[in-house]
């Protein structure tokens, strides 16, 4: 009686971990993770994935920022969780694979020859290798950013976390030329960059064109042909109210920020503009006044010979303004893709099999009556 007994909650006990191992190759386990990782794709392609802080409280609250940042939003493909979503479908992969393996194998081996079982097993092994590409770029590849200017050179630094010390590469990037063409309506046509690699400051790479959907890759980094603007750099002549001190001369780099002698205050170039308000060129200024808030403003080229603008107590006329393209490049390294590369192929190969090599059903005779 006692035996008996302890052999039923033995077998009891077996049928629980055999409930629990079945809940891994389960589809009450894969379709919440499918569209699990289908809507955090969704929120990685809505919240902008690795940018400045600056930037995302432009575009966000205070509030929301530290919510999003809290959660591992801001930089999604290298949280933790993230990463175990991929991990568990994998595993569920694997563990459906393995256990419909032998039956499919015997049913193979008794038609001799009905091999379209064995496509099924092809395109989950794709989507498989699908997966751990996607997790090796999602841990070890990163995406930058990067404006140059003609003539400018560049080096690009190598980091797979944009928040931390970046570590600069041997490659260098310059910018030989840029040539965008507009359309009648003055939409831009066409941009081109023309760019000249450099590595440990050998040329490798010299004078290759750079369009849109034409990147161009080298040392395991890609380059994308990502947007232009124009690049300022102007001469400020700044005078204080009443005629006091000596005018003074700045020159100021677009985002740049320099202090005006014989004041606590400081200037700052923002932008520049073709044409604001029909009233032809101008540079957006920030003028920075210990004890009160930011002003900007607009210092149009056709007022440098009319007294300038005055902000603050302070007189600025613009005196100098020179207009340079750059060209916006985005920079990406993803390690995993050669193996997402070989499983696209095996899941074509695996859809080819599945459909191509199933064998028709065998009629039965007609029975006589």
């Amino acid at each position: 009686m006692v035996y008996r007994e302890e052999r039923v909650k033995q077998e009891k006990k077996v049928k629980r971990g055999k409930e629990r191992g079945a809940f891994l190759y389960s589809l009450r386990l894969t379709i919440p993770l499918l569209i699990l990782l289908a809507a955090l794709s969704v929120i990685g392609t809505l919240i902008p994935q690795n940018a400045t802080e600056q930037e995302y409280l432009h575009r966000y609250s205070k509030e929301t920022y530290y919510i999003f940042k809290g959660l591992g939003l801001l930089d999604m493909y290298h949280s933790w969780w993230f990463i175990g979503v991929l991990i568990l479908l994998a595993i569920n992969l694997i563990a459906c694979s393995l256990k419909r393996l032998p039956g499919v194998w015997r049913h193979v081996r008794t038609t001799k020859g009905d091999y379209a079982r064995l496509g099924t097993y092809l395109t989950h092994l794709s989507v498989l290798l699908i997966l751990v590409g996607g997790l090796i770029g999602a841990v070890w590849g990163f995406k930058g950013y990067v404006e140059i200017r003609e003539g400018e050179t560049v080096q690009v630094a190598l980091s797979p976390n944009p928040h931390e010390k970046r570590q600069p590469g041997g490659i260098a990037v310059r910018c030989d030329s840029f040539r965008v063409e507009f359309y009648p309506d003055g939409t831009p046509r066409e941009f081109l960059s023309t760019l000249t690699f450099l590595d440990k400051g050998r040329v490798v790479i010299d004078h290759a064109p750079l369009r849109v959907n034409h990147p161009i890759s080298y040392g395991g980094l890609t380059f994308y042909q990502s947007s232009y603007g124009i690049s300022s750099r102007s001469i400020l002549e700044v005078r204080q109210k009443g005629g006091k001190g000596f005018p003074s001369t700045i020159e100021l780099s677009q985002g740049e920020v320099q202090p005006i002698p014989g004041t606590q205050a400081q200037i700052g170039l923002m932008h520049y503009q073709e044409k604001v308000h029909d009233l032809g060129e101008a540079i957006l200024l920030v003028l920075f006044t210990p004890g009160s808030s930011p002003r900007d403003f607009w210092l149009f080229k056709r007022h440098s010979g009319q007294g300038g603008e005055q902000v603050g107590g302070l007189t600025f006329i613009l005196k100098g303004l020179e207009k340079r393209y750059y060209t916006g490049i985005q920079v990406t390294h993803d390690p995993g893709l050669p193996i997402v590369w070989v499983g696209c192929s095996l899941l074509v190969i695996g859809m080819v099999v599945t459909f191509t090599l199933r064998r028709p059903p065998k009629r039965q005779p007609l029975q006589e009556y």
